[in-house]
């Protein structure tokens, strides 16, 4: 693109780019106060020594860390101004969603389902699990390869070939990565809200008193 035409697509995407940045902030907010919260209750979880609460904060602290990171690297690309700053943005993510497509499936696997059926939860919260764990594993099987091409060539340099990396650079469009960004998002958002009615649910008197007595009934170490 020339100098001209950077400079028109720079004006054009200005208001996008303000209200962009307010929305963000919102969200910014949101998120950080959700990884408050479950950080307190994780580190209160294991200082009690209860094994499912600790797997339930652990799993919800590190989703909330990754939506957190996903959100930064859409909005440096978002509001990058230049070409090489939106593919480097889009590197970055690229890596961070090859990592999130695997690692996250894993996390929500039969140790998370195992402790949530210990806390006595129902089929209708196994469903809505596994309406996300589909999700993922869509995410997964359509867009793996493209995403473990760009991270190994030019996210975390894995390959060595610098003329192959920069092949791939040259085919890269930042916006392809972007809407990856947002589709990945779904089942995200969707484990946020999993996310926020599981909290509430561990918080019930009965909740409490099961995972108190488990933890009684624990043999002393000494």
């Amino acid at each position: 693109m020339n100098k001209l035409g950077s400079l028109l697509l720079r004006i054009y995407l200005l208001p996008y780019r303000i209200r962009f940045s307010w929305r963000n902030r919102r969200r910014q907010k949101i998120s950080g106060d959700a990884i408050k919260a479950t950080r307190s209750r994780l580190e209160e979880a294991r200082r009690c020594g209860s094994i499912n609460l600790d797997k339930v904060y652990n799993v919800g602290l590190y989703i909330a860390l990754f939506e957190r990171d996903l959100s930064a690297y859409s909005s440096y690309l978002f509001l990058s101004k230049t070409t090489w700053h939106r593919q480097f943005a889009a590197r970055g993510m690229a890596v961070l969603l090859y990592e999130g497509c695997e690692d996250i499936p894993e996390l929500l696997g039969k140790e998370f389902r195992n402790c949530l059926k210990d806390l006595g939860l129902g089929d209708s919260w196994f469903q809505q699990l596994h309406d996300i764990a589909s999700g993922l594993n869509k995410f997964k099987l359509m867009h793996s390869e493209f995403l473990k091409r760009v991270r190994n060539y030019v996210g975390a340099h894995r390959e060595k070939n610098a003329l192959a990396q920069i092949e791939v650079l040259d085919i890269l469009n930042p916006i392809d990565v972007y809407r990856l960004g947002a589709a990945f998002s779904e089942p995200l958002r969707a484990f946020f809200n999993f996310q926020i009615k599981l909290m509430q649910y561990v918080k019930h008197p009965g909740v409490i008193f099961r995972e108190a007595m488990k933890i009684a009934e624990k043999p002393s170490p000494y």
